[in-house]
């Protein structure tokens, strides 16, 4: 049973978002006609209440939640019921609805290929707005404006299964093998793209088998990471883009709720920047002053013309963690470039390669944990606690930015003051008349000066953007303050499990029973906005805030009466299916 004051809070949040307004202009352009007896607003909030009640989005759940589960005087006040003694809607007026929204808004190629590009961009867009509304709904009203993102991509599968091989996987589908800074890896990469090239040869002198069609045209077939749950690396359907707020470093972590505050679904195995790239700009233009990313490896794969370019120049700075291949050094001009900073030739080799912890911050263990998990802990605090040591010493080789210094061809193009000019290191072809502390690095067998790079002939020295812009960032990767801000990453892990969680939106396949991008995505976004109300009134509770309509507190239930046929309180004594029957009888 849905409480009045349940479906009101609801439903004043979908009101408020105005998405009524926006499907109804679209639905019936010209506002002829007879008026439909389920409105959008009413359906999306069934739909909500749906999700947040635990049960599967089909449409017959929906139908049932609002004709059921509503007390009559409330099914006749919303118009799910004409009058107290009519016959509600009926689950084929609600399939309708969803129906008519579907093909309004449909700009996939596969759906309706007699679209043009300009009427598949407005469509979009308006899907989109829709999503962004309902989402920004969701947020306390004096949550303030975001200005660092965690941003990251999640699976969502398809409810059609997959007949359909992966087109691409995320880690590889920007990178070419001369992009690969370690020769050993440059070696794997080419001999890893001759074997996909020699395979797909292979493949086209096969004789031609029939095409295989998948029932969700949208879907398509891509990687993801390999969990307990999901068995498997591969899937068919969609990648989640979104992003969440995050607090400063070092500020309060329960400033504002944990809650999404974008999202976007496209077909899996794309190319990752482009929505990510969209969603920035659409908060960027919503009044969010975004300055920072934190994102994964799956991001700074890609080439900087897609991602990192982009960002820098949108004015924002990227913390980010780096792929395995993107690790180790490359030569420019004497310099050694690792991590997207010069560093001094005469560094040791030693500190070229430092092993990654498994993790880059160590929580606190529980009262009660057991002796595996104490181990454990030990294990990952020994691992970082080495890392830091070696990227600390690595650190004091590292240049030191001076300052931007664009030109026509390269507007990222920057300089950087070598370290002995700088005071980290000792070097002789840097003298100083200063003490240097004990234990600062001295360069061993520096370069005659005759014959010295020039990084080491002048106090700074010009860097290409090209060189470093994939990789650069304002901290220095690895080091405790890296760690520390890409720690706050962990809002978005989190987000993502509370949608998988089995107690709570349990998002996987089969969590809506429907097909294409246009309807996956909103039932997605019924489902996170379910999530997101949940987790806003329980920071409210928790910060003792229920100024804001969604944090209100509920009205206490006093229970119910039942009614007999007439409408009247049944006193009527309790029937023989309270008692057991005579065979269980003693």
């Amino acid at each position: 049973m849905i409480r009045r004051c349940e479906f009101k809070l609801v439903y004043d949040a979908v009101k408020r978002s105005g998405v009524g307004a926006d499907f109804e202009a679209i639905l019936v352009p010209t506002k002829t006609g007879r008026p439909r007896a389920l409105t959008a607003e009413v359906f999306v909030t069934g739909a909500v209440l749906c999700a947040l009640d635990g049960l599967t989005l089909t449409l017959k759940n929906i139908h049932e939640l609002l004709t059921t589960d509503l007390a009559k005087s409330l099914q006749v006040l919303i118009g799910v019921k004409a009058d107290y003694e009519a016959e509600p809607i009926t689950v084929r007026q609600v399939r309708y609805l969803f129906e008519a929204i579907d093909r309004r808004f449909t700009f996939s190629v596969e759906q309706d290929p007699t679209l043009s590009d300009v009427e598949r961009e407005i469509r979009s867009e308006a899907l989109q707005s829709i999503l962004d509304k309902l989402i920004n709904a969701t947020h306390p009203q004096s949550m303030p404006k975001q200005t660092a993102l965690a941003m990251d991509t999640s699976a969502v599968e398809a409810w059609a299964k997959s007949k359909i091989a992966p087109t691409a996987e995320s880690d590889e589908a920007d990178v070419l093998p001369h992009e690969v800074v370690d020769d050993e890896r440059a070696a794997e990469t080419v001999k890893r793209f001759d074997r996909a090239e020699r395979k797909a040869k292979k493949e086209k002198s096969k004789k031609a088998k029939p095409e295989r069609i998948c029932h969700d045209p949208d879907a398509h077939g891509g990687y993801r990471t390999m969990t307990y749950d999901n068995k498997s690396n591969k899937f068919n359907g969609y990648d989640l883009f979104a992003s969440v707020g995050v607090t400063p470093v070092g500020g309060d972590t329960d400033l504002w709720p944990k809650v999404l505050i974008a999202m976007t679904l496209r077909p899996a195995a794309g190319d990752v920047p482009w929505p990510a790239l969209a969603q920035l700009d659409r908060l960027v233009d919503a009044g969010h002053p975004i300055d920072e990313a934190i994102v994964d490896r799956g991001f700074s794969y890609k080439i900087p013309e897609h991602w990192a370019g982009e960002l820098k120049k949108r004015g924002i700075s990227q913390v980010q963690d780096i792929h395995p291949l993107d690790q180790g050094v490359r030569d420019l001009n004497g310099m050694r470039i690792i991590a997207g900073v010069p560093h001094c030739p005469r560094m040791p080799d030693r500190l070229i390669d430092i092993t990654r912890p498994q993790h880059f911050k160590v929580g606190e263990l529980k009262k009660k944990a057991s002796n595996g998990a104490r181990l454990n802990q030990e294990r990952n605090s020994r691992d970082l606690a080495t890392f830091h040591e070696g990227i600390d010493e690595r650190s004091k080789y590292a240049f030191v930015f001076h300052e931007n210094n664009a030109t026509k061809g390269d507007p990222f193009n920057t300089r950087w003051m070598c370290p002995g000019e700088a005071g980290k290191i000792e070097c002789s072809l840097c003298p100083k008349n200063v003490e240097f502390p004990a234990g600062t690095p001295v360069v061993v067998d520096p370069p005659e000066l005759g014959v010295a790079p020039k990084c080491c002939s002048q106090k700074t020295v010009s860097v290409p953007g090209p060189a470093i812009m994939k990789l650069r960032q304002e901290l220095y990767w690895g080091s405790p303050e890296f760690c520390e801000s890409y720690s706050r990453r962990s809002n978005i892990e989190g987000v993502f499990g509370n949608l998988r969680d089995t107690s709570n939106q349990n998002i996987k396949r089969g969590f809506c029973r429907v097909s294409g991008l246009v309807k996956t995505s909103l039932m997605l976004a019924f489902e996170v906005v379910a999530a997101n109300i949940r987790l806003v009134r329980q920071w409210a509770k928790r910060n003792s805030l229920i100024d804001d309509p969604l944090c209100i507190p509920m009205a206490k239930d006093h229970g119910f009466e039942e009614l007999d046929e007439n409408g009247k309180i049944s006193l009527a004594e309790l029937s023989f299916l309270d008692r057991p029957p005579d065979d269980l009888a003693e």
